[in-house]
């Protein structure tokens, strides 16, 4: 671990961190400048309340506990169906999957790593009350919260928590325990109705459905960030490529789809009796793959940690798989799962990643440097582009609820709300310094897609009134505040 960005998303929350224990309006700034996922940062906030100083390890350690908490999960999963030695096989390669997985993407702190946690629990609830192990009205209600928080996560939860929630409805239907399931419904919708609340009373329930709902329908339904076209986003060709030829966990999903069909195989021959709740497992699991891949494919857009979403997913189906196989193949698929999974572990430690992102550290300090000198602590900036690890870096909390522009430079209906919330908040916080980044070529992320602030009339006529041009350092144009 190093204190240093691996990974942009990482920044973005750690900015946010500094951003809502700055201003007084701390659940304002909470739902508003978090990126539309204040539960991915809130962990961060409660560590930060404890004294620590959180930085990029601190917030590594954090998804680390997640990791470790969905494991044990996971492993309470497999004692409904396997042996305790057989789970601890499969828990052991899985372990060995993250422990030993070094790109960027998946052991940086995101959104993933407590959206997969969420999922796992919800998944243990739901088999625990098919199990009859509970059936409080309390517990129904609290599921449904949690299923109805995953979207304060990440949108991309969507399609798993409705998947896992429709699963729990059938059996509380099946049990006749309708009371329940009016219970269940409302706890899902809970959390919406008081957050639709809360921007109502400040007059900007449309700001919510802009950024909660609008913002990620067009991420995932068009063309406007990702232009692989929607007909494409789910052709064989790409899901294959997707899985079995990117990053580390290429290998793991091998090995786990020889496992797979190697049980199928045997189970179809043998003709091998199951219990019906074998079935109901079997059934979940495949088409919990199912969900979690279509929510992958979605967006038309590649990104390794969207696959962190699949590791439990193919693990549990991997479990029940060999819970349905006979004795023999059992033990042969285990053999091979040990084997496959050490030189998988061995394989990543020796080709460990290095550090693939484009290092400015040069410039870096010259901005942050300036930064500095022309803003006191605790004052708020503007970082236009997409390098929020300046504000992570500086120390400075954000002057805009969004600590990058790309969005700025799409085709996209909602710039005329982005550009009035852009103007709201700097009128607003007044920062002090406001830097745009999106020179010299390749500095910001996915600078192909930025434009300059001055591309948009109102930004840059507001910019060029109350702001000084004072430095530009390698073609970052850097602006203080007017006296």
């Amino acid at each position: 671990m190093e204190e240093a960005e691996s990974n942009i998303d990482t920044s973005t929350w750690l900015s946010a961190v500094y951003t809502v224990n700055h201003y007084p309006e701390w659940i304002w700034t909470l739902l508003n400048y978090t990126d539309s996922r204040p539960l991915t940062v809130l962990p961060l906030i409660f560590v930060s309340k404890l004294g620590i100083n959180v930085g990029y390890i601190v917030s590594e350690c954090v998804g680390l506990v997640f990791w470790l908490t969905t494991t044990f999960l996971l492993y309470k999963i497999f004692d409904f169906f396997l042996s305790k030695q057989v789970s601890l096989i499969l828990i052991w390669g899985f372990c060995l999957l993250i422990g030993t997985t070094f790109v960027s993407d998946y052991t940086a702190y995101n959104s993933e790593q407590l959206s997969v946690l969420l999922l796992t629990a919800c998944t243990y609830a739901y088999l625990t009350y098919s199990y009859d192990q509970w059936k409080s009205s309390w517990g129904i209600l609290f599921f449904g919260f949690a299923m109805g928080s995953l979207v304060y996560v990440k949108f991309q939860n969507v399609p798993m928590g409705i998947f896992i929630s429709i699963a729990l409805f059938i059996e509380v239907l099946v049990k006749k325990r309708y009371k329940s399931a009016l219970i269940l419904i409302s706890g899902a919708l809970i959390l919406t109705i008081f957050i639709n609340l809360y921007y109502y009373s400040k007059g900007s329930l449309m700001i919510f459905w802009n950024n909660y709902f609008w913002n990620y329908f067009y991420y995932a339904y068009t063309t406007q960030f990702s232009d692989v076209p929607i007909s494409d986003r789910f052709n064989l060709v790409r899901i294959f490529r997707f899985i079995y030829f990117y990053d580390d966990s290429k290998w793991y999903y091998l090995s786990i789809t020889i496992v797979a069909i190697v049980g199928i195989i045997a189970n179809v021959v043998k003709r091998q009796p199951t219990t019906a709740r074998q079935k109901q497992i079997f059934f979940f699991s495949l088409l919990y793959i199912f969900v979690s891949l279509y929510a992958v494919l979605q967006s038309g857009n590649s990104f390794a940690h969207y696959k962190l979403y699949l590791w439990v997913p193919v693990t549990l189906f991997t479990g029940i798989i060999i819970a349905l196989s006979p004795t023999k193949i059992q033990k042969y698929c285990l053999i091979f799962f040990i084997i496959s999974s050490a030189f998988i572990a061995g394989k990543n430690l020796l080709n460990k990643e290095k550090n693939l992102l484009a290092d400015h550290s040069d410039l870096d300090q010259k901005i942050i440097a300036s930064i500095r000198r022309n803003s006191r602590s605790g004052e708020p900036v503007v970082v236009w582009g997409w390098r929020d690890q300046l504000y992570v870096r500086a120390q400075r909390p954000m002057g805009y609820r969004d600590a990058h522009s790309f969005h700025f430079a799409l085709k996209s209906r909602l710039i005329p709300y982005w550009t009035i919330d852009f103007l709201h908040d700097i009128r607003k916080n007044k920062p002090s310094v406001f830097i745009d980044v999106t020179q010299p070529e390749g500095y910001s992320t996915f600078a192909k897609i930025l434009s300059p602030h001055y591309n948009i009339p109102q930004i840059r006529e507001y910019i060029n009134k109350y702001y000084s041009l004072i430095e530009n350092i390698e073609g970052v144009r850097i602006y203080k505040l007017k006296n």
